[in-house]
């Protein structure tokens, strides 16, 4: 009786450590977790050349073995790559002068087989997921539904893959439509379902872009309010039951950066904070982008519930992990963190290079290095963007006046620091690092412009995203001083700058549209055109003495 007794209480215990085990089994499962891989502002970035904290960081082979290790750790089915804008555009020549399709056959390399190269149909399966970035409309609708869908187009170039068969990510942006019909542009979210479990992707580009892109690329789109159109989206995916909500915008701000996981208390500041405090209470996750900066915190939408927000610098230093931990049953979101990942390409896994990626830079490489390693000069120094105190720069100084040298019958260039997206490092200058200088295109114009105008366009600084750099023209500033009366001591040709003469100027058509705020270039009566921005740059500094020896010169000067 005793034997059998304490055999039935020992078999009682192995049942109920089984019921307790399966029970802890379930509670454990009753989570999904997913990992989302955010890259925002690409550009194109194939080649190597960034770096943060003093390292070598990016490149797609770095970047290529960052993206395997991370989809190896949830497995394929579980890991969703994200892109908040900008993926293309303004890159280097190895992406650029091939109509960026190299940098969509890279990323095309993650897509799983739900993925489907030139469709814009709806494939809720597929583990790649984009919005629209300003710079995606840089050459109009035509060539952005050609880079999405596939097929070569009418530009003679070398087409990696003939054709060329277009985008795997599936794209989404909810805020722009077609000012004639008034429908959108492209799917505003997408559904993904993972073992059962539903998210919203909803995709957002920055309403601002109709300040930023050329009129005449744009004149049939209109940008909506970004808090407006995610809003309406939630209303609509709210009705089908559905509480995981994720946005991609390509817009954004900045914080103080770290590392590791999400900290509470951090204070971002710029546009995204703004919007996420007007967000509906559904929305759980905002992956951030266009500013090209570090945020990775929590932010609380119009309901008060915080809302995990990333952005990961730009042009592949990093990119946003990003963990999400979804319930089954409620299907609401239940834990999200990210860490913000450098790529460093000095520690594992990113010192073994992704040999996929690193065979596609190479036959990029191949193929525009007859254009790309033409020699155009010397600098025994680097020539940088970095603007002193007064907000001046070298490089801005040089491309001014190379602008300026195009058209001797020009008095003086304005050019806005935006369009410099490279440093030229000390040694041989090539066409192809002057092209990453000027990677838009843009054409020169010259324009007449009043002595009145030259001084309220220098006063726009204050509310324009850039400062303008300038050549033929000389001033000082305070700062302190109230709105409209900062521009001091302005002079052209050392004499002083007389409100009611008219002067010729160069600038790009970029500027001369009015866009990044400086809408007194618009009024300016229009004269000539000209080449492009980069052939003036390569003739001027080409013929400039060797070794190149530029230094700030003074033409710019605060006061306070």
């Amino acid at each position: 009786m005793e034997i059998r007794s304490l055999m039935t209480r020992s078999a009682i215990v192995v049942v109920c450590f089984i019921f307790i085990s399966a029970c802890g089994s379930r509670e454990t499962d009753r989570t999904l977790n997913i990992k989302l891989l955010a890259v925002n502002d690409f550009h194109g970035q194939l080649p190597a050349g960034q770096t943060f904290n003093g390292r070598q960081v990016g490149s797609i082979p770095v970047i290529g073995s960052y993206f395997r290790s991370a989809i190896a750790e949830f497995g394929t089915d579980r890991t969703i790559i994200v892109f908040p804008g900008d993926m293309v555009a303004a890159s280097p020549p190895e992406s650029g002068l091939l109509l960026d399709e190299p940098s969509i056959l890279f990323f095309n390399q993650f897509a799983n087989s739900s993925c489907i190269a030139g469709s814009l149909s709806l494939t809720t399966g597929c583990n790649m997921i984009a919005t629209l970035g300003n710079h995606d409309f840089d050459k109009g609708l035509d060539e952005l539904y050609r880079r999405l869908n596939g097929g070569n187009g009418t530009t003679t170039v070398t087409h990696i893959e003939d054709p060329y068969p277009g985008a795997k990510p599936y794209f989404i942006v909810s805020n722009v439509k077609r000012h004639s019909t008034g429908e959108l542009l492209l799917q505003p979210y997408v559904i993904k379902e993972i073992e059962g479990v539903k998210i919203a992707f909803i995709g957002v580009v920055t309403a601002q872009t109709k300040n930023t892109e050329m009129p005449d690329l744009i004149v049939d789109l209109d940008f909506l309010d970004e808090v407006q159109a995610i809003n309406s989206q939630v209303a609509t995916i709210k009705q089908t039951g559905i509480k995981a909500v994720v946005v991609l915008i390509h817009e954004g701000g900045t914080q103080t950066a770290y590392d590791g996981p999400t900290q509470d208390g951090g204070v971002p500041t710029g546009r995204i904070t703004e919007i996420v405090s007007r967000l509906d209470g559904e929305v759980d996750v905002v992956l951030s982008g266009h500013t090209h900066k570090f945020t990775n915190a929590y932010l609380n939408n119009a309901a008060g519930k915080p809302v995990l927000v990333t952005q990961a610098y730009s042009y592949g230093k990093g990119y946003a992990d990003v963990y999400i931990a979804i319930d089954r049953y409620s299907g609401d979101i239940v834990k999200k963190t990210a860490i913000i990942q450098s790529a460093y390409a000095d520690q594992s896994p990113g010192n073994t290079p992704d040999p996929e990626a690193l065979a596609l830079l190479e036959k990029s490489r191949e193929i525009v290095s007859p254009t790309v390693n033409k020699l155009i000069s010397f600098s025994n120094n680097p020539i940088t963007k970095t603007e002193n105190d007064d907000g001046e720069s070298q490089l801005g100084d040089l491309i001014a006046d190379s602008y300026l040298a195009y058209n001797k019958n020009a008095q003086m260039a304005f050019l806005t620091a935006g369009s410099l997206r490279f440093d030229l490092a000390a040694g041989n200058i090539t066409w192809g690092k002057l092209y990453q200088v000027l990677p838009f295109g843009n054409s020169l114009v010259m324009k007449k412009i009043t002595g009145d105008q030259i001084r309220r366009v220098l006063e726009q600084q204050w509310t324009a995203p850039y400062n303008l750099q300038i050549s033929g023209l000389s001033y000082s500033y305070s700062a302190s001083a109230p709105a409209g009366t900062r521009i001091q001591d302005l002079m052209t040709a050392g004499v002083p700058v007389d409100p009611s003469k008219t002067y010729t100027a160069i600038l790009t058509d970029y500027l001369s549209a009015g866009l990044d705020n400086y809408t007194v270039f618009a009024e300016c009566e229009f004269i000539s055109s000209g080449p492009t921005d980069l052939d003036a740059a390569v003739s001027y500094i080409g013929a400039l003495p060797q070794p190149l020896d530029i230094k700030i010169n003074g033409r710019i000067k605060r006061k306070d």
